[in-house]
C-alpha cells in the first residue's frame, strides 16, 4: 500500500488553480497561504486516511482518504455578506463533485463524497473574516 495524500493535494492543486474566480479575479489556491495573502482565497488543509481493511479485498488495497478544502473572505466595516463565500464553494462544489472519471495516477477513484460543510465567521480588528469548510471522503483503489 502507498500513501496517495500528495497526489490527492496535487489533483485537488491543479483542478482548482486559475479555474475559480469570484467577480472578475481568480481566487488563489493555498497549502500554506503567505501572512499577507489577499482574501478570497482557497486553502487545500487537512487530509486524513482511514482503514485499509474496511473496503479492501485480498487483491486490492481500497482506503478512505478524507480531505478539507476551507475557503476564506474578508469584510470591512458593515460590508459583510456570505455571498462570496458561497459563490466560490458552489464552483469548488461544481468541480471537485464532477460526475465523469477522476484522476489520481497509480489509484482506481471509486467515489468522491461531500461530507459536510461548514460556515464560520470572526472578528479582527474591524474586519470579519468568513470561512467555509467543505470535508470531503474519496474511497481509492491501488492499481
Amino acid at each position: 500500500m502507498k500513501d496517495p495524500s500528495g497526489l490527492i493535494r496535487s489533483w485537488l492543486f491543479t483542478l482548482l488553480d486559475t479555474n475559480v474566480s469570484y467577480g472578475s479575479s481568480v481566487v488563489p489556491v493555498y497549502s500554506f497561504a503567505p501572512k499577507n495573502a489577499r482574501m478570497p482565497y482557497i486553502l487545500l488543509a487537512q487530509q486524513s486516511a482511514g482503514p485499509e481493511g474496511e473496503h479492501s479485498t485480498k487483491d486490492s488495497y481500497v482506503t478512505d482518504q478524507s480531505f478539507t478544502i476551507e475557503i476564506y473572505s474578508s469584510h470591512t466595516g458593515n460590508d459583510a455578506s456570505y455571498v462570496p463565500i458561497n459563490t466560490i464553494s458552489n464552483s469548488v462544489l461544481q468541480l471537485v463533485r464532477v460526475r465523469t472519471s477522476i484522476t489520481i495516477v497509480g489509484y482506481n477513484v471509486v467515489s468522491c463524497v461531500l461530507d459536510n460543510t461548514i460556515t464560520d465567521n470572526f472578528l479582527m480588528d474591524d474586519t470579519t473574516i468568513i470561512m467555509k469548510v467543505l470535508n470531503f471522503t474519496l474511497i481509492i483503489e491501488e492499481e
